[in-house]
């Protein structure tokens, strides 16, 4: 998948999102806050796990780490494994980087109530070259995440 599916998936989904096309590739929260002038607290990162055999999505602030143990403690399963980038690429159809925090299908979501303090925020846009602003409450509708602290 790239960011033309995420963009079908939007239109289809009547979801209040817009993809952003950077100038270059974007590896991290400084390097997209400097591009687009926006505070590195606007952003986000969907970080993939594994969990015995579920996918579990947990997005963050970018500024934050996810931890594994809260995750496993907020779904019942200890301990849940970083994914790999080959992993994570091969259960979202996103390279790492890239992630979106919508449109990937049976996963478990969580989202760190940071997350939600605000209003929009700024996250993988499918491709390492875009990112995908949307309004936090657009992520819980899409995905039916759990509003569970599961950062560090």
């Amino acid at each position: 998948m790239d960011n033309n599916d995420l963009q079908n998936y939007i239109d289809e989904n009547n979801i209040e999102a817009e993809i952003l096309t950077m100038r270059g590739r974007v590896h991290s929260v400084e390097a997209a806050s400097n591009e687009l002038g926006v505070p590195p607290k606007r952003f986000i990162k969907t970080v993939v796990f594994l969990a015995k055999d579920e996918v579990v999505l947990a997005i963050v602030n970018g500024t934050d780490r996810a931890s594994s143990k809260r995750i496993g403690k907020a779904i019942g399963i200890l301990p849940p494994k970083l994914a790999s980038p080959e992993e994570a690429f091969d259960l979202t159809g996103f390279e790492v980087g890239g992630t979106p925090p919508i449109a990937i299908k049976n996963a478990i979501v969580l989202i760190d109530p940071r997350v939600m303090e605000m209003t929009e925020v700024i996250g993988g846009g499918g491709t390492d070259r875009h990112l995908l602003r949307i309004k936090s409450e657009e992520i819980v509708k899409d995905t039916g995440a759990k509003i569970v602290r599961i950062r560090k």
